[in-house]
């Protein structure tokens, strides 16, 4: 296990700065996911991650076709 750990940072620290925010959004909603699962028995915890995962649906749902990353970086400018 620690070998493959090695090389997905390896592969990660290849990855330019758009694709790392492509990485992170495909990741962001499967740890959400975990934690929700994980942390049921702490009501403030699962409460903060609800709350961002609408917020990221929301995002998603009025992006006219737009990835998340591409909605976020919309709204930074």
């Amino acid at each position: 296990m620690q070998d493959a750990l090695k090389q997905i940072e390896a592969m990660v620290d290849a990855l330019g700065p758009l694709d790392r925010v492509r990485l992170l959004e495909y990741l962001v909603p499967r740890v959400a996911d975990v934690v929700l699962a994980t942390e049921a028995a702490r009501g403030d915890t699962a409460a903060a991650w609800r709350e961002f995962r609408r917020i990221g649906e929301r995002l998603a749902s009025a992006s006219n076709g737009e990835s998340l990353t591409e909605a976020v970086c919309a709204m930074r400018r």
